[in-house]
């Protein structure tokens, strides 16, 4: 197989800021990610923000480029051409970023093997380990998963998409309108439970919007299928409260964008979601006792409202700055 031509022009585009504009300081980032156009995953969609963000404050942003020129690569769990990034690190040393999430077999519910696999290339390659949240490393650590020179880097949004300008105002005189997200439809995602409230929510206090792909039907629940990034902001702009049912979810990508839009959450006290959350919003463990705390978000609504405070990603991206220049030396 010959050179791709996306992995070729970034080659030329690295050159020529090196050797013809002699920009020796600048600095120069592979992400090791295979890009989709949304709807997809949501470890897609925030690399596709930290590329953005990255551009925004002048770092020369190439994919899956292992060249000499480069400073540090970024690759993301074991996501990505590993036996491309194994063949060319043969020539050229590197510097390797290794973002984690995790562990696999608890939030997919299997896949002891992903996770040991992911962890082996750590310690091939890594300089230094991202994990998205305490509760990824601590996950991680206690199925005996230890990770080269680990920091906690959460993840966040594009705010230029994702924002809570325009949102519709509350209105205690009508119904509280609740949405959920999820591009999975590994039950572990929160079918069940969205199938369950689907029977027992009192629908003249409620209205419930699910967008994306689940295994189950609903009878009350309006069920939007997968959304682009700019439909999908728009539509949690309409609504008043983010429910997220997932289960050892490391750094929801759908929590943070809810959350960015401005809505509070009712979010599954498991997993990373707290860490998010903070004080905009009500834990639940069940259905034992998740109608009880939509009662306690819904009553005490503008006062969690007004606590909502997503991960900004200036704040995000700086943190990854400062690792990258911390591995270059």
């Amino acid at each position: 197989m010959g050179v791709r031509i996306s992995t070729l022009s970034d080659l030329l585009r690295v050159c020529f800021v090196r050797r013809i504009m002699g920009q020796k300081d600048r600095l120069i980032i592979s992400l090791w990610h295979d890009f989709h156009k949304p709807p997809y995953g949501g470890g897609n969609q925030f690399f596709l923000a930290l590329k953005k963000a990255f551009e925004e404050r002048g770092l020369l942003i190439v994919n899956n480029l292992l060249s000499p020129l480069v400073n540090v690569h970024i690759c993301n769990s074991a996501w990505f051409d590993i036996k491309q990034f194994e063949k060319l690190s043969r020539k050229y040393p590197i510097k390797m970023i290794h973002r984690i999430d995790g562990p696999v077999s608890l939030y997919r519910g299997n896949g002891m093997e992903e996770d040991k696999k992911i962890h082996w290339l750590n310690k091939q390659f890594a300089s230094a380990t991202v994990y998205q949240s305490k509760y990824c490393l601590d996950k991680s650590r206690e199925l005996g998963l230890e990770a080269i020179g680990p920091v906690i880097i959460s993840n966040s949004v594009d705010e230029n998409i994702f924002h809570a300008r325009g949102r519709i105002e509350y209105s205690s005189g009508r119904r509280l309108k609740i949405i959920s997200c999820a591009w999975s439809d590994n039950p572990l995602k929160g079918g069940p439970l969205f199938k369950w409230l689907d029977e027992h929510l009192d629908w003249s206090r409620f209205e419930y919007t699910f967008v994306g792909r689940v295994n189950q039907t609903f009878k009350n629940i309006n069920h939007i299928p997968p959304q682009g990034s700019e439909e999908l902001a728009g539509l949690l702009r309409q609504h008043d409260m983010f429910l997220s049912a997932s289960q050892h979810e490391p750094c929801s990508n759908a929590l943070l964008e809810g959350l960015t839009c401005g809505l509070p959450a009712l979010y599954r006290n498991e997993g990373g979601n707290s860490e998010l959350v903070g004080a905009g919003g009500v834990a639940f463990v069940d259905e034992k006792d998740v109608l009880v705390k939509l009662d306690v978000l819904a009553n005490g609504y503008e006062g969690y409202r007004k606590a909502v405070n997503a991960n900004k990603m200036e704040n995000i991206v700086e943190q990854y700055i400062t690792l990258i220049k911390d591995v270059v030396g």
